[in-house]
């Protein structure tokens, strides 16, 4: 009896939130399962697949860790091997990731597909294999087409560049801004800017997960910092590279802090504030310094020196 009371609480979140949110059935489980069957989850009718109650939690904004309760054997194999692989991803460990792509395939051609919604993990699957055909120096073309192809999985109807969706799981955010890039490295340059426009607002208006938002934002906000400093919109590259360090800040999530610092005191240059930039190139080189990067703050001295004839 304690499984039927324990998902009928998950449905009950769901439909909460749903509704505070004031999103309709369709929004949340577009792509993901029918409303009718997120309709009988809600109704705790319906014990959701750990996949499908992931991906309604995630476009909700929310995480909810309660379906490990009530997963099986065969089933916590796949959940812990899709977070090896997009913790591989998120760590550019482009050997390790190999693998486990391969891994998840194995495993996905074991179970029966009558008993899983599989549609996460050959997302995870096809973007990771972007991924490494991008780090081989593939063509971006048919990179772009693996990622559009991935994210069609879960929203079918994207056409490229409109984001429609009211509603956006953690793992869409990361290919639509990925392919954002592609655009932008392509020069593609407003298609990127329609995307990751979006993308922006999004996380800015819905309320998320911290640690998801806090992990990706500050991604988002680099991207566009340094896209507007190639098109010479300083003065607006440096106010969006202020949220997202603040933003950084706010979360204690330094891994893209020192990029954007270090793009902050280029902008300050650029804009003729000349003793900030000094400072600010400075607390860059320092933080590079003691993450060990010692070859990157060499860089970021000789720039500095030999753009902005600062004299570090």
């Amino acid at each position: 009896m304690s499984t039927p009371m324990a998902n009928y609480t998950v449905g009950e979140i769901l439909r909460e939130t749903r509704e505070r949110k004031k999103c309709s059935q369709e929004e949340v489980c577009y792509g993901i399962c029918t409303p009718s069957t997120l309709s009988r989850i809600e109704n705790g009718m319906q014990i959701p697949g750990r996949r499908i109650l992931e991906a309604l939690t995630q476009r909700l904004g929310i995480t909810d860790n309660l379906y490990t309760t009530y997963m099986g054997r065969e089933e916590l194999e796949l959940y812990e091997t899709g977070k090896r692989l997009m913790r591989s991803l998120g760590h550019g460990d482009y050997k390790e990731l190999e693998l486990l792509v391969h891994q998840l395939e194995q495993m996905l051609e074991r179970i029966e597909r009558r008993d899983y919604n599989v549609h996460m993990e050959e997302q995870y699957i096809l973007f990771a294999k972007a991924i490494l055909q991008k780090h081989r120096g593939t063509e971006r073309q048919k990179v772009l087409e693996m990622m559009l192809k991935a994210v069609r999985i879960t929203i079918p109807d994207f056409d490229g560049v409109h984001v429609k969706n009211r509603c956006l799981t953690f793992q869409e955010i990361t290919i639509l801004n990925n392919i954002s890039c592609i655009y932008h490295e392509m020069g593609k340059v407003l298609e990127a800017f329609r995307i990751i426009i979006v993308l922006k607002e999004y996380m800015e208006e819905h309320v998320m997960d911290e640690e998801e938002k806090a992990k990706k934002y500050p991604m988002i906000i680099q991207n566009m910092v340094s896209w507007l400093s190639q098109e010479g919109r300083y003065e607006d590259a440096l106010v969006l590279c202020e949220s997202g360090l603040e933003c950084c800040i706010e979360y204690g999530k330094m891994k893209v802090f020192p990029m954007l610092l270090y793009n902050k005191s280029a902008l300050l240059a650029e804009t003729g504030q000349l003793d900030k930039s000094r400072k600010c190139f400075l607390q860059t080189i320092a933080i590079f310094q003691a993450m060990n990067q010692h070859r990157q703050a060499e860089d970021i001295r000789s720039y500095a020196n030999r753009d902005y004839k600062l004299n570090l």
